[in-house]
């Protein structure tokens, strides 16, 4: 996973899926190592049709 804050690239699988901070049992919430962002794993797929878009946008305003 990529977080969405600082843009470190770490694996979920060794530091765990849960979040510790908030105390709900089914919080999927991901932090960061490095800078403690929690990344939501449920939104994933919307980030990145955001940046994909943002992208796309970009590349428009370039070609002016």
């Amino acid at each position: 996973m990529q977080c969405r804050m600082c843009g470190y690239e770490f694996d979920v699988d060794k530091i765990g899926k849960n979040c510790q901070g908030c105390g709900k049992k089914e919080c999927q919430t991901v932090h960061c190592p490095n800078c403690g962002y929690g990344n939501s794993p449920e939104y994933e797929s919307e980030f990145k049709f955001i940046n994909s878009l943002k992208n796309k946008l970009n590349l428009n305003k370039n070609k002016d």
